[in-house]
């Protein structure tokens, strides 16, 4: 998760560093996204192309005809001038809101390798601050059975927690699980346990966040906090995302320098936008030091920069509210390796180091 810290500079030290613990484990949860998989291995579905993602109807309302229902005109204007035919044709005024227009991601989910794990260092602010891992599990049936009703589902976990000076006021574990459909990426499930042990700054123990992808454009989400559940009904665009499928997305993009690519992602139950562009190609001064047993130099990487937005449903920006930078260096072959990831905060950055890799089964 990516909650946001508090940012009062009034606020004790003590405070600052605990709760910078519950950040870095959260953003080290969003970063694990990168490593959710890799395009090396399909998944091997064969047959009809099925979406196991339900499509909701997301039509905007439509606009209200000038005339009466049916065509008919209760009374010709054609004489009508001035105030008489504004009054007798008043102009429309339509101020329902309606869902941005976001066009459907491109199928990605062959691109996701069985088999893959990945094992990040996690420093915060120069300083060792925890580790990180993610597999892409298993290949699963649909509980709905086979196309046409259902589709095979790929099944993502992580796991993150903290560690070193960080702990010494809090440790904290956060464990994801994430169903995609293996064919579009399309996320259907997920669930997030964020757990502190020791003082908390955020009020709570335990939050097990469960969200259920309801078609593309609705996400059902039931948050609970030390036993106390919340149910939220969330519409979305329909390029949205839990966090770790949303990362397996901008991995599996292929982008020229300069170019940009945008989705969105539910976090716990905020909406965010993701913006990422392709930098041009340069160098990766601190490569890690995994990277050479791989087969991969200092000039053998891609690299990604974007932000992280909280927006409403509408896609508007929420005032107020602080926009997260990221950053991330991948393999530039096949492998699509993420190497390092980086993400600045209020009191420092956060920077994930790859220090173990297994392919794909």
């Amino acid at each position: 998760m990516l909650a946001s810290p508090t940012r009062s500079v009034r606020r004790p030290v003590l405070t600052r560093l605990a709760r910078a613990a519950a950040v870095a484990c959260g953003t080290m949860g969003l970063c694990l996204g990168v490593a959710a998989a890799a395009p090396v291995a399909a998944t091997g579905v064969d047959g009809p192309a099925v979406d196991a993602a339900l499509m909701p109807d997301l039509d905007a309302p439509p606009v209200p005809p000038t005339t009466r229902p049916g065509g008919k005109i209760v009374r010709d204007t054609a004489a009508s001038v001035g105030w008489t035919a504004a009054l007798v044709n008043p102009p429309l005024r339509d101020s329902r809101r309606r869902m941005p227009r976001t066009q459907r991601p491109a199928d990605f989910g062959a691109s996701l390798g069985v088999g893959e794990r990945f094992r990040f260092d996690v420093t915060f602010a120069g300083n060792s601050a925890g580790l990180a891992e993610a597999t892409v599990v298993a290949l699963e049936p649909d509980p709905r059975g086979g196309p046409p009703h259902g589709a095979p589902i790929l099944r993502l976990e992580g796991h993150a927690s903290t560690s070193g000076i960080i702990s010494l006021l809090a440790t904290v574990t956060d464990d994801m699980v994430t169903l995609l459909d293996a064919r579009s990426g399309a996320t259907i499930w997920s669930e997030n346990v964020l757990v502190y042990s020791g003082w908390s700054p955020v009020g709570y123990k335990r939050r097990v966040t469960t969200a259920a992808y309801e078609g593309r454009g609705q996400v059902r989400i039931a948050d609970d906090k030390d036993g106390k559940t919340r149910k939220h009904l969330k519409h979305t665009p329909i390029d949205t995302f839990d966090p770790l499928g949303a990362m397996a997305w901008v991995r599996a993009q292929r982008l020229a320098p300069g170019e940009h690519a945008k989705a969105h992602v539910i976090d716990g139950t905020t909406i965010m936008r993701i913006d990422i562009e392709a930098l041009p190609d340069a160098p990766m001064e601190r490569l890690p030091g995994v990277a050479k047993a791989l087969g991969i130099g200092k000039n053998d990487v891609v690299a990604i920069s974007g932000t992280l937005t909280r927006v409403d449903p509408f896609d508007q920006p929420l005032p107020g509210k602080r926009v997260f930078t990221l950053r991330a260096w991948l393999s530039a072959d096949a492998r699509r390796i993420p190497l390092a990831m980086e993400s600045d905060m209020w009191v420092g950055a956060l920077r994930l180091e790859l220090s173990s890799y297994d392919p794909a089964a």
